[in-house]
């Protein structure tokens, strides 16, 4: 039901055609200018298409939706035969991102969610020498890496520690990441690398970021050694994604007919041990947990579920290790004393979501509810009544629906 981490596969384009020439246009003065692509996430395909006008010899865009369960996708592609074209991220109240030396653009549109339009963007470009091929040194990627970074921090991007990550210092970030013994490659792009701490990171990285709690960034870095040039070719992803994507990207998906409220609820009561389990790492190789460093809302779970992650309860890591609590947890002892500031064992989940309630929870607004968890179910409740469950039923997580304040 819970991803610990979305993993995502890179296909790092190494075959390069350097001599290709994409068609271009001309600046007022007659100089080249490398063809621009203008793209955001949750902007509606039909902007998309304006405001990518000039450049349709290069996108394809699958107006036969590509049904997915329920849901119909439409997606899109930008292709620059050349890689030396250029795109601008831009999204409401965040300030626009330009990329040179891009190879491909692309995204998708969940027709059943028009409001949300574009929900994902991906950029891939290659980090270029003087020259501006893509030979390059890791010195120069080096210096890229960190220019981009710079931009990003000018704009107000965070670096997005979930409910699920170790509260770690950034100090000590990197050395929690490059440990043999820890399962992480996600590094905190607001650490300041060195040079020769660069060198050190794999061919496979990654950072997470955020702009509030809107819009969310993963960047992935991947490099491969050419023989053929004898030098280094490095790719970066810019993957922008949504709210509803970046939750939907570490929960996991069993039936048809589970949806982003429901698993999350059922995914939540774990979430704890799956922090337990990277801060355990962390202890092991002698790193300090920061317990006071707050988490902090996703308004759509709020909305969605009544859940505000900002009071996300962890377990003590510094009592109980993960294996051990894992152990006796099964064994079937009472794990309570572990939670840390927390009065029972599973984090209590608030009914702010007015159209919805999980049972045992106060409800939220008088009318009439129901429940696909038992037959004619609906029925009349007062603001403050408690939810009923009915345990062992064949539904699953009760969840009360608001279903109108007249009979």
């Amino acid at each position: 039901m819970f991803r610990y981490r979305l993993f995502k596969t890179v296909l790092l384009a190494v075959s390069l055609s350097l001599s290709t020439i994409a068609c271009s246009k001309n600046d007022t003065k007659g100089n080249t200018m490398p063809p621009h692509a203008y793209v955001s996430v949750e902007e509606s395909p039909e902007t998309f298409k304006k405001n990518n006008e000039d450049i349709k010899q290069y996108w394809s865009f699958d107006d036969n939706p590509l049904n997915i369960g329920s849901l119909g996708v439409t997606f899109y592609e930008i292709n620059f035969p050349s890689n030396d074209g250029t795109a601008t991220f831009s999204y409401p109240n965040v300030p626009s991102l330009t990329v040179d030396n891009v190879g491909m653009t692309s995204g998708f549109y969940i027709h059943d969610k028009p409001k949300r339009g574009i929900q994902s963007v991906r950029i891939d470009f290659f980090v270029p020498n003087s020259q501006g091929s893509y030979g390059v040194t890791k010195k120069d990627a080096y210096v890229a890496v960190q220019k981009l970074f710079k931009q990003l921090e000018e704009r107000g991007w965070q670096n997005d520690r979930r409910v699920t990550s170790a509260r770690i210092s950034l100090q000590d970030s990197y050395a929690y990441v490059t440990d043999e013994n820890v399962s992480s490659s996600f590094l905190n792009y607001q650490y300041p690398l060195t040079f020769d701490q660069f060198k050190q990171l794999p061919s496979l990285q990654f950072w997470d970021l955020r702009n509030g709690t809107d819009v969310f960034l993963d960047i992935t870095m991947q490099y491969n050694f050419e023989e053929e040039i004898n030098n280094y070719v490095y790719m970066i992803s810019l993957d922008f994604s949504s709210e509803e994507i970046h939750i939907n990207s570490y929960l996991s998906y069993d039936n048809p007919d589970d949806t982003m409220e429901s698993v999350f609820i059922e995914a939540y009561p774990d979430l704890p041990q799956a922090r337990l389990y990277a801060e355990t790492q962390a202890l092991e190789i002698g790193l300090d947990i920061q317990q006071d460093q707050p988490d902090y809302t996703l308004p759509l779970v709020l909305e969605k579920t009544g859940i505000d992650t900002s009071k996300f309860i962890s377990i003590d890591s510094y009592k109980i290790t993960y294996e051990e609590f894992m152990q006796r947890s099964e064994a079937g002892e009472d794990m309570t004393p572990y939670y840390e500031n927390q009065p029972t064992a599973k984090p209590k989940i608030t009914s702010q979501a007015k159209g919805r309630c999980p049972a045992n929870q106060p409800c939220p607004i008088s009318g009439y509810w129901f429940t696909l968890a038992k037959a004619d179910s609906r029925a009349y409740f007062k603001k403050g009544d408690i939810m009923p469950d009915y345990p062992n039923n064949n539904w699953g997580q009760v969840i009360w629906q608001f279903d109108g304040e007249k009979g």
